[in-house]
């Protein structure tokens, strides 16, 4: 489904937030240059550098300092996130993605370096945006807050995910205790999320502590820095910390939306379309915690179901356990329903795969406190089973 820009401009302030798209489908800019599919999710993603068009109408940029290689594969990994988003939780995020090589336009730059004086450049890099506040506009109508990631690539020689958070490497670099002083809180794309969230995390703790973002991936199976095992990267190692997007869309200067630009290393990732498709699977996984943690609680309301979360793959299924609190501080409480048969299982998970705890749950039984001690502090997955039959499955995050 397409539909022509200048029409959009012209309906935008007169429809709803909501009504304007169709989510999962994809909308067109000029000679189809900028694609926007919209979402349900309050979750806006980018992909602004894995472009191939090169039409002779605009000719290459040339200006002094600027960057013309592409980010490979990096509009197939938003697609492919997606993707993952929606077959892990029934919903789309917004996905807007500049076609264009980044010879021809560079969408994350300011107009002057982005389009080089070219009006047919400039038009797209207009349409990119325009895209862009429409996403955060709806999802800031409709929830308030959310999230943004805008993907790239990079060439280093250090292979992991570079979380650009516009923090510097020195920055980084500087103690926890230092960098939840004044004026670090406030310069940076998750300054909305850093002044209020529902766990009190620290700044440096949402940067790299245990329920980080890099803490989320790393877990998963994908070095990040900053993150509990990678803090900071060291003075003579190379890290891009954010750009013009990630400024413009993150809360650095007061948005709706918290921010974040993840570069993405080559190998095993964005190297051939499986690992895309596996590593896109990861991060959606991820950024659903994340959203669930630091947004919008252990039951996600207005976006998705609750179980759309905590159980990717049991819409609608009975729950026969109630887990709680999530997250867990001192104790974490399995409570069964009336429903509950047994003998019952559960299986404990860490996020890596990794079987921390098998729990018999007897039929005398309705409710078992398990000290939170027993648990290292992250994310862990469960799976409640009878007679071999997986009944349900969700998500658990331990402070």
């Amino acid at each position: 489904m397409r539909i022509n820009l200048l029409l959009l401009l012209a309906l935008a302030g007169q429809l709803s937030a909501q009504g304007n798209y169709t989510p999962g489908q994809s909308y067109f800019g000029t000679d189809e240059y900028i694609e926007y599919i919209p979402g349900t999710l309050p979750l806006l993603l980018s992909a602004p550098h894995g472009g191939e068009k090169t039409p002779a109408s605009i000719p290459d940029r040339d200006c002094s300092g600027c960057s013309y290689v592409n980010d490979f594969n990096t509009q197939e990994l938003g697609r492919a996130l997606a993707q993952a988003l929606y077959e892990r939780s029934g919903c789309y995020p917004h996905l807007v993605m500049n076609r264009l090589h980044r010879r021809k336009l560079d969408a994350n730059r300011d107009l002057e370096e982005a389009a080089d004086g070219n009006p047919n450049a400039e038009q797209a890099w207009t349409e990119f945006h325009t895209f862009m506040e429409t996403a955060r506009t709806q999802i800031g109508q409709t929830f308030g807050k959310g999230f943004y990631v805008d993907l790239h690539g990079h060439g280093h020689s250090i292979q992991r995910l570079e979380l650009g958070y516009l923090h510097t490497k020195t920055e980084l670099q500087l103690p926890d205790s230092v960098l939840n002083l004044a004026p670090y809180p406030t310069d940076n794309s998750i300054r909305k999320l850093s002044a209020a969230n529902p766990n009190n995390l620290s700044h440096a703790e949402l940067l790299r502590g245990a329920l980080s973002l890099g803490a989320l991936l790393h877990q998963r199976g994908y070095p990040a820095v900053p993150s509990p095992a990678d803090p900071f990267p060291d003075a003579d190692e190379d890290y891009f910390n954010g750009g013009y997007n990630t400024n413009r869309y993150g809360s650095y200067n007061g948005g709706v939306l918290d921010g974040v630009q993840i570069e993405c290393n080559r190998n095993g990732i964005r190297d051939n379309l499986s690992n895309v498709e596996r590593f896109a699977d990861s991060l959606a996984v991820s950024l659903l915690q994340y959203l669930q943690m630091h947004y919008f609680g252990p039951q996600a309301p207005e976006w998705c179901t609750a179980s759309a979360v905590a159980a990717p793959h049991t819409h609608g299924a009975p729950q026969f356990l109630k887990i709680y609190p999530n997250p867990a501080s001192d104790y974490l409480v399995l409570e069964k329903n009336g429903q509950a048969q047994a003998p019952l299982q559960l299986l404990l998970f860490n996020f890596s795969g990794g079987l921390i705890q098998s729990l018999p749950l007897d039929a005398p039984q309705t409710r078992i406190a398990l000290p939170r001690a027993q648990f290292p502090a992250g994310l862990y997955h469960y799976q409640l089973f009878l007679g071999g039959k997986s009944l349900q499955s969700g998500s658990i995050s331990v402070l």
